[in-house]
């Protein structure tokens, strides 16, 4: 049994340039499901009607046409043998990596490069470790932050007042909102084994596109802003390596000028990739490009758009994020010291 919350749907209308001021970003569900983590836009199949991304709650799963979810990759696709081989070198890089130990009262610490909307801004972001307090999520260097708070009723008032009027509640890392959580970042409950991976991955995707694109995108969304331990990071990059469509570009230059290497899938004109370290392998981060030359169809699925429904030019970022570091503090607020 896994006891991890399906990922939160990443989907945008669109054309949506814009969106309410960050809390809304970053707002957590009354019932105490997964933290937001950063949003980014998604093109859909079917996008969203109006702003119900539901960032960290629960969503229904993504059934396919018949009543059940899709168990697994569409048996007609190959796999591309670059992809298969860095997602598998990526795998044996994540699994060597250290293990986090941090006591239940202190923080998770997220540290990344953010680009969306046309502008890059760095993002700091703190979580409970256990879930039990509220954390503190700050989307670029002179915001003063919001605080995650979930079960508060009272503080949840107070902070849409201030919204209303266009006066955010001052945050003070000294005194954080009392009796609400964050939810708990650390996935757990997941399968060790790679095809039950696999499966997983298909049966949690919340989303409009095509099973094996949703698969693909899931991966990005299960480890963003969340604690994954190494191995079982390991066995989602193996898991990965099994999905249709995914293909390598080399050479890339991730959000923060480091030398990558991306494996990543196009459908409609959209490419979502994960970079890796060219030289280690070491997970990077993530982008998505407007792709009209490498656009994918997985079997069954429509036609591609022409080129007025992608939102851009060949080869335009819609989105990118450079993780700097994940570490371990004692209190929301608190920078980590630098290695």
């Amino acid at each position: 049994m896994n006891d991890l919350a399906p990922p939160p749907r990443r989907d945008l209308p669109p054309g949506r340039h814009q969106v309410r001021r960050a809390h809304l970003l970053t707002e957590l569900a009354d019932s105490g499901a997964a933290p937001a983590r950063s949003p980014r836009p998604r093109r859909a199949a079917v996008a969203v009607a109006a702003f119900g991304l539901a960032f960290g709650t629960a969503v229904a799963i993504a059934v396919a046409p018949g009543g059940s979810p899709p168990a697994g990759p569409s048996p007609s696709a190959t796999l591309n043998v670059g992809a298969v081989e860095v997602l598998n070198r990526a795998s044996r890089a994540a699994a060597a990596t250290p293990v986090l130990r941090p006591r239940p009262d202190q923080f998770f610490y997220f540290e990344s490069k953010q680009y969306q909307y046309g502008r890059t801004d760095l993002r700091r972001a703190w979580f409970s470790v256990d879930g039990s307090r509220a954390g503190l999520i700050r989307n670029s260097e002179t915001d003063d932050g919001v605080w995650t708070c979930a079960g508060n009723a009272a503080w949840k008032e107070r902070e849409n007042a201030a919204i209303e009027t266009g006066r955010p509640l001052p945050v003070d890392p000294a005194d954080a909102p009392a009796d609400c959580g964050n939810g708990d970042v650390r996935v757990r409950g997941l399968p060790s084994g790679v095809a039950e991976m696999r499966r997983w991955l298909y049966r949690h995707s919340n989303g409009d596109n095509p099973p094996d694109v949703q698969a693909f995108i899931t991966v990005g969304d299960t480890i963003r802003e969340r604690y994954v331990e190494p191995e079982t990071l390991s066995v989602l990059f193996a898991a990965a390596a099994g999905i249709p469509g995914v293909t390598v570009i080399r050479d890339v230059t991730d959000l923060a000028g480091r030398a990558g290497i991306a494996v990543g899938q196009t459908w409609q004109g959209v490419r979502h990739e994960l970079i890796f370290d060219a030289e280690t392998y070491a997970f990077l981060g993530e982008r998505e490009i407007v792709d009209m030359k490498g656009t994918w169809r997985p079997p069954g699925a429509s036609a591609s758009p022409g080129a007025e429904d992608v939102p851009g030019e060949h080869g335009d970022v819609l989105y990118a994020a450079a993780e700097i570091r994940m570490a371990v503090t004692d209190r929301a607020g608190q920078i980590p010291p630098a290695k």
